[in-house]
């Protein structure tokens, strides 16, 4: 019997996971989903940005919104293990990640509580432009695929993307003010 099976059996059930039984949960994959959907992230505020532009070359446009929404799509597909491996085997509380809003008692008593807020607030913000983006792009979607269908009233999808937009600079915000100081020197 291997020593990782004996370890599991002896522990109790809902404690946290020794991080020597998980080899994918180090920091080197932890840096690596981050740099995957950093790049992937990069390409999205830059193809985004390009949407912005009044620009009159329908085909530019329609490559940019293509690698909009394929970097969009690749950054969430990194983005949800990384948050796995970063939430560190489950240390943090389910309940904090639903409802950070608890916390912000504590947070004068507790330094590193602002930085775990932050990334909350990042992560909420993260959840709300990918799911605005997908209900933003699910009628052309649907459409290319045989089946047009709309999930908005007429006009909702402007509101939706004024609302992407305003939560995508808010994701910046928090993204920068969640970076550690000596990153970013």
């Amino acid at each position: 019997m291997n020593q990782s099976s004996s370890l599991s059996k002896a522990r109790p059930e809902g404690t946290p996971t020794p991080p020597a039984l998980l080899p994918w949960r180090t920091k080197a994959a932890s840096r690596h989903l981050l740099m995957a959907m950093v790049y992937s992230l990069g390409i999205v505020v830059a193809s985004g940005i390009v949407l912005l532009l009044p620009l009159k070359n329908g085909h530019l446009t329609l490559i940019a919104l293509a690698a909009h929404l394929v970097s969009g799509a690749l950054a969430l597909v990194f983005f949800i293990p990384f948050l796995f491996v970063h939430l560190k085997d489950g240390r943090e509380s389910i309940l904090n990640l639903l409802m950070p809003w608890r916390l912000l008692h504590r947070i004068y008593r507790d330094e590193t509580l602002y930085h775990r807020l932050l990334g909350y607030s990042l992560m909420w913000c993260l959840w709300l432009v990918f799911v605005s983006g997908l209900t933003i792009a699910a009628p052309a979607i649907a459409y290319l695929a045989g089946h047009p269908v709309t999930l908005l009233p007429y006009g909702g999808h402007s509101l939706l993307l004024w609302a992407h937009r305003g939560v995508s600079l808010l994701l910046l915000l928090f993204l920068m003010l969640h970076f550690p100081k000596k990153a970013l020197s």
